[in-house]
């Protein structure tokens, strides 16, 4: 670990908790300017597996773990899940990754990609400028700049994570329409996965959000991790020094904490899916 990314630690956990997760999002726009993050297409730990179809199917190919990752969210877990998808909404939508993938999975929907940082916003609009259906904004997740009850259905990869979870949950209820559906991921380490489950379930109680399904992911999320480290090095290598420490934490690559949290048993990713009460 680099000196920079030790000094941050020790600063960060000296914050308020609110004031932890702003700092988060303040790096994380920073990490965007400094990096080669901004020429991908997603920005996940992945998922192992990765979909054979997507390890052929551009530009998928390039990240198929991370898109798989992304497919398990909006596709695979809500399934069996009646209701409609013609308005979507992706909270954290990065790069664009998600919404390519919304857009091919479900045809003729209208799909909104919301993030706070304003240089992924910038290079996303650009990207997907040839879908004529989708639309990028700059806003936080913490109060989305969008109307109540405008989706039918709202998925998101990690958010939550740098968000937190009640803020989140309340925010995707408001601009989820009833009857809609909700689908995310999510990581922690302070925690079992029944007790989250348990956490999950109350915070969205309190929303009018019934939770229909809670899958932990942890083992396929660090099988990606692994099957990854030689792709994420290459781009690891191409971030300026001084940052680099912190790249390779935020990559969870091996000889980190973050790793080291997987190895351990310490780290916990699941995703949830969850209704709005009609």
């Amino acid at each position: 670990m680099s000196a920079l990314y030790e000094m941050k630690r020790r600063f960060q956990r000296k914050l308020p908790k609110a004031w932890q997760h702003r700092f988060q999002e303040a790096i994380y726009v920073l990490l965007y300017r400094v990096s080669p993050a901004r020429k991908q297409n997603f920005f996940n730990s992945g998922y192992a597996p990765a979909l054979s179809e997507l390890e052929k199917l551009p530009p998928f190919d390039r990240e198929p773990l991370q898109a798989t990752l992304y497919d398990l969210v909006l596709r695979q877990l809500v399934e069996d899940i009646p209701g409609e998808r013609g308005a979507i909404l992706d909270i954290g939508c990065g790069l664009g990754g998600g919404i390519r993938l919304a857009s091919l999975r479900y045809p003729g929907s209208k799909v909104t990609g919301v993030d706070i940082n304003a240089t992924a916003v910038k290079v996303c609009r650009k990207r997907m400028k040839d879908l004529t259906s989708a639309t990028v904004i700059l806003g936080n997740g913490r109060a989305l700049p969008l109307p109540d009850a405008a989706f039918d259905f709202i998925f998101s990869v990690g958010a939550a994570s740098y968000i937190s979870l009640p803020e989140f949950l309340q925010e995707a209820a408001r601009v989820l329409k009833p009857g809609g559906t909700l689908s995310f991921s999510v990581g922690y380490t302070d925690a079992s996965f029944e007790r989250h489950r348990q956490i999950v379930e109350a915070h969205a109680r309190k929303v009018g959000l019934s939770v229909r399904n809670t899958v932990d992911i942890t083992e396929n999320v660090f099988a990606a991790i692994a099957e990854d480290t030689p792709r994420r090095q290459a781009l690891i290598n191409r971030v300026p020094w001084p940052f680099r420490g912190y790249a390779l934490n935020w990559a969870d690559m091996p000889g980190t904490p973050r790793y080291q949290e997987y190895a351990d048993g310490r780290r916990l990713d699941y995703a949830v899916v969850c209704t709005k009460d009609a």
